[in-house]
């Protein structure tokens, strides 16, 4: 009869070709559940399942392909991304108020012109009742007294000095050389007959004071009450509050059309302050 074997009390002793053998299956375990496999020598020797020492330049290598290869792929984002900024940067609404204001300013000055258009074509002398036109004037700078056809005269050759005409009420006749130079400029001439009544002379006064380009005296010998010149026209009328009056310096002050040195100084205080007096003008 067999005799049945004993249990052992303890583990079971293992030689070194157990010991290998356990180590193997350890680390074949530990592989299969994802982790690292420990490799222990047995006896100095190299553990089984350990990686070749000639595999780690192809890892290096793989490794190197894959950088580039991500590198190649961010430098057109990168370059897309600065795209992207340049196109917000764009101040699209400073451009949009350059706009706006290039064409407001546009506008204003088409308008401007379109007015003074229109003001120009109202402006027709030739329309106001009773008024003389004369053409061909010559406009010589002379010295002495000059023989006018027309009295008041309304052209032709004059002085040198021009009158101040900056809305000057004069007290006196003055030179018609003087006065006649103030025509070129563009200025109107109001003359009235000596001991015009004085409201009459009182309404003048308001019409011509402190208004540039006009100018006021009496004149003896006028055949009406008022007369008016421009260069190259003449108005007589028999009141100071005749609509005519105000007609004729809208019309004919500062005329283009007419005014033979458009927008010349007016102001010459010098006269202002010493007028010339009939058959005297002042020349220098």
């Amino acid at each position: 009869m067999t005799k049945p074997t004993k249990p052992s009390s303890g583990p079971a002793k293992k030689g070194p070709a157990g010991n290998a053998a356990a180590a193997k299956s350890t680390a074949a375990s530990r592989s299969a559940r994802g982790g690292p496999a420990k490799v222990s020598a047995a006896k100095g020797g190299p553990a089984k399942g350990a990686p070749a020492a000639k595999d780690a330049p192809a890892a290096k290598g793989a490794a190197t392909k894959a950088a580039t290869k991500t590198a190649t792929r961010t430098a057109p984002n990168r370059a897309q991304s600065k795209k992207i900024v340049n196109k917000r940067q764009t101040p699209w609404g400073l451009i949009a108020t350059t706009v706006i204001v290039i064409v407001l300013a546009v506008g204003v000055v088409v308008y401007a012109v379109a007015q003074g258009n229109k003001k120009k074509t109202q402006a027709d002398p030739g329309k106001i009742v009773g008024i003389q036109h004369y053409a061909s004037l010559t406009r010589n700078h002379v010295a002495g007294v000059v023989k006018y056809p027309e009295s008041p005269p309304v052209g032709g050759d004059h002085s040198p000095v021009w009158a101040d005409c900056t809305g000057t009420v004069y007290p006196s006749q003055i030179a018609n050389e003087n006065a006649v130079h103030t025509l070129e400029h563009g200025a109107i001439w109001i003359t009235y007959k000596p001991g015009l009544p004085a409201d009459q002379l009182d309404a003048l006064t308001k019409l011509v004071s402190g208004q540039q380009y006009t100018l006021l005296t009496p004149y003896a010998g006028l055949k009406s009450n008022v007369s008016l010149q421009a260069w190259g026209y003449q108005l007589f009328v028999d009141s100071a509050t005749d609509p005519r009056v105000q007609q004729f310096i809208t019309d004919l002050r500062l005329n283009q059309s007419n005014t033979p040195e458009l927008g010349a100084s007016c102001t010459n205080s010098a006269f202002k302050t010493t007028p010339s007096t009939p058959g005297h003008p002042t020349e220098s």
